[in-house]
């Protein structure tokens, strides 16, 4: 437990100023949860420094981008400290020739993509919480969007990597450039590890060209298996869209600029996204329609398809990025989780999380095997109780699906532990917390296994 009274001499030992007042801290609070200090570092070095001076104190550190993951459950019962990482911002380093970014983690996504988009290119994630998220928050929580269907997962898009450790040094591990064979990939294990092994400084990524032209195709079916038929013969052919999602009615009333996108008894809508030239768009069109309407002739089901323009894929993107865990759904009132299966088990997937109630939504990546499942949580829907959540996990861990939930409701989430998937290699991944943070200093007890 953090001794307060030294909190005054850690402006001392590290050259920071902490945040101590409780009206000050609160605005850092972590589900709920107000810290006793806050330290808002400038760059991997000072991180460093700070982290080693709590350390030596025992405190436990929960590090923090803009907060969109804060309700990530179990809630933390307690906050020695939080190390806020939103001074760490800005381009560092930039060479579009090379098609690669250096950037802060506390960069803002959409403030990167704003200057990469000045240079006529990209980096290819569509994340939930894209308007105020972070890109050290994006790569913690592993927030791969559906664009990860052609540009590859997160991990397969960071170079390199600064990070703070615990003991007070600084290390970083991977290249500036796109192609480099040195070393082992430590930047990865950082993609998805919460915060629960080091403090990101900074990141170089890949990034893309914007393509030349964009536009959306919405194929509404009446059932939900000629849909995902239609979503994985799309992704094994040679089409290459660059994202495919799928709704079910009640998320795909929240697309507002498709107006829903539904058609009297068509209860499902696949959307996918098209780049390229304009040649190549025509083609994918064509060869996903016939796709469709194959899948919906044998399964004797329904089917309508329609073009979104260019000027409307960008503005229908951002709301359905937000459909997977995002900023659709407010915490204080569902429940989100992740269900991860191979793409041929999401249509299953889909059905038994919307057994969960009449309120629940359902959006997937189909082609990656990504299901987001959202559901009422407060008081008055005892579906949405600890015990009915956990069941749902424990059935979907039965079927070789992992399950990982998101956010929730402090009086739900406290209920609410990670779930284990079959096979984890627990093991290993306590191995990696010992090498990488031996005293158990960032945010401990709240990853998988306990870790």
């Amino acid at each position: 437990m953090l001794n307060l009274p030294f909190a005054a001499d850690l402006r001392k030992h590290t050259g920071s100023r902490p945040r101590v007042r409780p009206d000050e801290c609160a605005r850092y609070s972590v589900g709920g949860c107000t810290p006793k200090l806050v330290f808002s570092p400038h760059n991997a070095r000072e991180a460093a420094r700070i982290v080693s001076a709590l350390r030596q104190e025992g405190a436990a550190v929960i590090i923090r981008g803009a907060g969109t993951a804060q309700w990530r459950p179990p809630p933390p019962v307690s906050i020695d400290a939080v190390l806020d990482m939103t001074r760490c911002d800005g381009i560092v380093e930039y060479a579009p020739a090379d098609l690669t970014v250096t950037v802060g983690a506390g960069t803002k996504f959409s403030d990167l993509q704003s200057a990469l988009r000045a240079q006529g290119q990209f980096f290819p994630c569509d994340p939930s919480h894209a308007a105020e998220g972070t890109i050290g928050g994006i790569l913690s929580g592993r927030r791969d969007g559906a664009l990860r269907q052609r540009f590859g997962a997160l991990r397969d898009n960071v170079l390199g990597m600064h990070v703070s450790l615990s003991d007070g040094s600084t290390a970083f591990s991977g290249a500036r450039v796109v192609k480099s064979v040195a070393g082992y990939d430590i930047p990865k294990l950082f993609v998805g590890a919460r915060g629960t092994l080091g403090a990101i400084a900074d990141v170089t990524l890949k990034v893309a060209p914007l393509p030349q032209a964009e536009a959306g195709l919405v194929a509404t079916f009446e059932r939900l298996e000629p849909a995902c038929q239609a979503a994985l013969d799309v992704a094994s052919s040679p089409l290459f869209p660059s994202a495919t999602t799928l709704h079910d009615a009640r998320s795909a009333h929240r697309v507002r600029s498709l107006g829903g996108g539904l058609h009297d008894g068509h209860a499902w809508m696949l959307v996918l996204r098209l780049g390229g030239t304009r040649g190549a768009i025509a083609r994918q069109a064509d060869g996903i329609t016939r796709i469709c309407k194959a899948a919906s002739a044998a399964a004797a089901s329904g089917v309508r398809i329609e073009m979104v323009a260019q000027a409307q894929v960008q503005h229908a993107w951002a709301d359905i990025a937000e459909l997977a865990c995002g900023a659709a759904y407010s915490p204080a009132t569902v429940a989100g989780m992740k269900v991860i299966s191979q793409p041929s088990h999401v249509a299953a997937v889909m059905a038994r999380a919307l057994s969960l109630g009449p309120d629940t939504e359902c959006t997937a990546h189909p082609a990656v095997g990504l299901t987001f499942v959202h559901v009422r949580a407060d008081a008055h829907v005892s579906t949405a109780a600890p015990s009915g959540l956990r069941a749902f996990a424990n059935a979907c861990e039965a079927h070789g699906w992992s399950v990982e939930f998101l956010f929730a409701p402090p009086q739900i989430g406290e209920h609410l532990l990670p779930a284990l998937p079959l096979r984890a290699p627990i093991a290993l991944m306590r191995k990696l917390k010992a090498a990488f943070d031996p005293s158990g200093t960032f945010d401990p007890g709240r990853f998988l296994g306990g870790i």
